[in-house]
């Protein structure tokens, strides 16, 4: 079992640049993944993706900035408070355009134990 841990984002040695800070792994949790993730403004390398696949479901919370978010081509909008839930098999995409963000990103897919869906995912990128 994991021990209780508090911890500032700042604290989080990222990924991809610094853009991805792996939070649920950083504190040892198990049941489903949860990121922060930080872009400049402008940043063009966010893919366009769906997890159908893994059959992950994904929500991502607005900490602070402003980015657009796109789910199946339509546009949202998305500042500090929105919430968006984006089930699997559905594309998304956030871009940048105005300003900077930072977000939460916490994902898991139904009936699946998480450590599942991370070892499919370590095992497609190797393949």
């Amino acid at each position: 079992m994991s021990e209780p841990m508090v911890i500032h984002v700042d604290e989080i040695e990222g990924a991809h640049g610094g853009v991805f800070k792996p939070v649920g792994r950083t504190l040892g949790v198990t049941a489903f993944g949860v990121n922060v993730e930080q872009f400049p403004r402008g940043h063009e390398h966010y893919p366009d993706h769906d997890h159908a696949k893994d059959g992950q479901e994904e929500v991502y919370v607005v900490l602070s900035g402003q980015a657009t978010l796109t789910i199946a081509g339509e546009e949202h909008v998305m500042r500090p408070g929105s919430i968006a839930f984006v089930p699997p098999g559905v594309s998304r995409r956030f871009t940048m355009p105005d300003q900077g963000v930072q977000l939460l990103a916490i994902g898991g897919s139904p009936n699946t134990p998480f450590s599942d869906i991370v070892a499919a995912r370590e095992k497609a990128a190797t393949t």
